[in-house]
């Protein structure tokens, strides 16, 4: 038996399991955002042909992930094609921040459920250490694999 075993059936190591989990998939999700935001303001900003489908893909994808943000800053045209979308610009800052702060979320999640682990594997280690040592008959095997011995008569040692 392990000693990682009682810590995986514990409902407070389940539940920063399950938490993890959710915030890692929540930062993957932001993280997928931020950098389809970045494509989409070099696009705009270089001015890229909407007759490429790569591009309308971005571009579908970033008006998505803009709704929150449109229409905040108003966008300044550089050139014919060339547009500088400040929206964009400020979403990234915010999905970046965002993103960190998840970050620091799974590192302090992370930390407690290595904290709980190590918690509970002291404990079983003590555990074990306390538990009253059984003992074995004369000429049984010892732990080490040899037989124990009895010593001799009127040994007082």
């Amino acid at each position: 038996m392990s000693t990682t075993e009682p810590t995986d059936r514990e409902p407070q190591f389940w539940l920063l399991r399950v938490a993890k989990a959710v915030v890692v998939l929540v930062y993957a999700f932001v993280l997928i955002d931020l950098v389809l935001l970045t494509l989409g303001f070099f696009l705009r900003l270089f001015g890229a042909s909407t007759d490429a489908e790569f591009t309308r893909w971005v571009y579908r994808n970033v008006d998505r992930i803009m709704e929150p943000f449109r229409g905040m800053f108003p966008s300044q045209a550089l050139s014919d094609q060339s547009v500088l979308d400040v929206s964009l610009l400020f979403a990234m800052i915010v999905y970046a921040i965002v993103g960190i702060a998840l970050h620091a979320l799974v590192e302090w999640l992370t930390g407690k459920i290595v904290a709980l682990r190590h918690r509970q594997q002291i404990a079983s280690m003590q555990r074990q250490q306390t538990a009253p040592a059984v003992a074995s008959p004369p000429g049984a095997p010892h732990a080490a694999g040899y037989p124990v011995s009895t010593p001799p008569s009127g040994f007082s040692g």
